[in-house]
């Protein structure tokens, strides 16, 4: 990778929701954005709700077996 190429990034954090419209459109402005999403807060469910702990770790497998793929075939 050098300087100039264009690279896709993801990334999470947390905003307090009344920044969330002016970041949202600082975003739209500034940048070519893929994706923008809010993300639900699962945490109670993932603690009270095992079949939802579950699917969470089946996403996680998921997501690091393609990652690796993706890593070993580029």
């Amino acid at each position: 990778m050098v300087g100039t190429d264009i690279v896709t990034v993801n990334t999470t954090f947390k905003i307090q929701a009344g920044s969330l419209v002016e970041l949202e459109n600082w975003l739209y402005a500034n940048l070519d954005v893929v994706g923008f999403r809010i993300v639900p807060n699962t945490e109670k469910l993932y603690e009270e709700d095992a079949m939802f702990k579950k699917l969470v770790k089946i996403e996680r497998d998921a997501r690091v077996a393609k990652e690796k793929y993706i890593n070993n075939h580029l």
